[in-house]
């Protein structure tokens, strides 16, 4: 585990531009903020749909597939890799954090350390309303996180987890489709 200071990023800027006149569309314009999300995240083949207001520190380190959505105010910090597979949604408030800060070391806490590691969640997902997602968790494909739940473990395929920190409740039925 390697422990690092973050510098300043040029890409924050040209983010943050772009998440500050999407957020003013006020979901009233749709075409322009397809437009926008292009830009958000332009390693996303298929960008998500996504309603206002998002909060999110680079676009470039996130990947979706296809179909994705993601309601009101969701959060990601993407400074390792998060990659979210095809048609995976998100409820109101869920939050994707690839980054952390120490624990033990106050000092390098108070000097803003920080170290990331990367989120990979499936395909056909469901995370409900304030879902979080920690540093370096994987979620299998679908996987149901319940709302309010906060995953700092795997979630293997084919399960629904909740709770704080979220654990396996129970096995999912297999897909028809």
């Amino acid at each position: 585990m390697s422990w690092y200071l973050p510098q300043p990023n040029p890409q924050h800027q040209v983010t943050w531009e772009f998440v500050r006149e999407f957020n003013a569309l006020s979901n009233t314009d749709p075409a322009r903020a397809r437009e926008l999300l292009r830009l958000m995240f332009p390693n996303s083949e298929n960008p998500p749909d996504i309603w206002a207001p998002l909060h999110l520190e680079l676009g470039v380190n996130t990947s979706f597939g296809e179909g994705c959505y993601m309601n009101f105010n969701c959060t990601i910090l993407d400074i390792a890799p998060v990659t979210v597979g095809a048609r995976t949604l998100f409820g109101p408030g869920c939050q994707l954090i690839a980054v952390g800060h120490p624990v033990d070391d106050h000092a390098k806490r108070a000097e803003g350390w920080e170290i990331a590691h990367p989120i990979t969640i499936g395909d056909d997902c469901w995370f409900g309303a304030g879902a979080m997602v920690m540093p370096g968790v994987s979620g299998g494909d679908r996987c149901v996180v319940a709302a309010g739940s906060v995953v700092t473990r795997d979630i293997p395929s084919g399960s629904m987890a909740a709770g704080v920190p979220a654990v396996v409740k129970r096995a999912l039925p297999p897909s028809p489709f």
